[in-house]
């Protein structure tokens, strides 16, 4: 049984006989009655009553042809939809991204995304930086844009742009007129921070270990699942927290917030784009991923410039 064999006993029933058909499919008689007796072997069972008026279909062949036609249909789409693929004419793609790149970073590369590729739909998945890349390890998303790098051997990560982490307090906050803090100063003041999945708040951590700094000793009053909502809460005078540097620009420029120093500790960390090991990305994939590092890339790196081979 093949796709040709398919369309032989479609034809033969829709025209009603083989002499027909083998027109319709510029064959021979003998060759389309070939096709067709074989079929029947195969499955065990006649699939026309072949009468003075041509060829009808039985009852299982009848049967057969409801999922032959349903075959044919799907097979054609099928190509249809590939064809898509390659050229991106109707290209749709899920990518993950952490709460900073997907509030900062690709909106602002939309406009440009779609002014090359107008065919590529986008959908973009959220999440804190440890959830986006289950989602990619588990297939459900093509590529993952997140503010920490995975050391997971079935990823790939490429760096992107750099990103700093500035302590940050509102209007009323006694730290307010400071330029500076000690880290005995941090670990006394309440602190409002992401969640442990995150790529800042892991950022954090690490940076605080490094200058001798237990992440226990801290005061925080707050763990909250994104950013925006770090923000809000350090807006509204609930105590400090770290914050990016590319998510506070209005805020610092009308002086709504204010950063504050910390002798001895800078944080800075770095976006990375995420890709399964070995994996060859589709068309649209491919499309965004050159786009991406073209406007954040760091270092040269590109994931347009890394073939499928390298990536394994």
């Amino acid at each position: 049984m093949n796709l040709h064999r398919l369309e032989i006993f479609l034809a033969v029933a829709d025209t009603g006989g083989f002499s027909r058909a083998a027109d319709a499919m510029l064959l021979t008689q003998s060759t389309v009655s070939q096709h067709i007796a074989s079929l029947e072997t195969e499955l065990g069972t006649p699939l026309f009553d072949r009468t003075g008026r041509g060829a009808e279909l039985t009852e299982g062949g009848a049967l057969f042809y409801r999922h032959a036609r349903r075959i044919l249909l799907e097979c054609s789409e099928l190509r249809q939809l590939m064809a898509d693929f390659r050229g991106l004419e109707t290209a749709r793609l899920s990518v993950g991204a952490s709460n900073i790149p997907g509030n900062y970073l690709i909106p602002e590369l939309l406009p440009a995304l779609l002014a090359r590729h107008p065919g590529i739909s986008l959908n973009v998945m959220g999440g804190d930086s440890q959830e986006v890349l289950e989602r990619l390890l588990r297939g459900e998303i093509s590529l993952a844009i997140v503010g920490r790098r995975c050391n997971d051997e079935e990823l790939v990560s490429i760096p992107l742009l750099g990103d700093t982490l500035l302590l940050v307090v509102g209007a009323g906050h006694p730290w307010r007129e400071r330029q500076e803090v000690t880290l005995d100063e941090l670990a006394a003041m309440p602190l409002v921070v992401r969640e442990s999945g995150s790529g800042s708040g892991r950022t954090i951590e690490d940076a605080l270990q490094a200058a001798g700094v237990d992440s226990s000793r801290l005061r925080i009053i707050a763990r909250l699942g994104s950013n925006e909502a770090a923000r809000q809460a350090v807006l509204g005078g609930i105590g400090a927290a770290f914050l990016s540097s590319l998510s506070i620009q209005r805020e610092l420029a009308l002086g709504e917030l204010t950063t504050v120093r910390i002798k001895g500790l800078a944080i800075e960390r770095r976006f990375w784009l995420a890709m399964r090991r070995g994996r060859a990305l589709s068309p649209a994939a491919q499309a965004f991923s050159a786009l991406l590092t073209e406007r954040y890339g760091a270092n040269g790196a590109t994931a347009s410039s890394l073939e499928p081979a390298q990536i394994g």
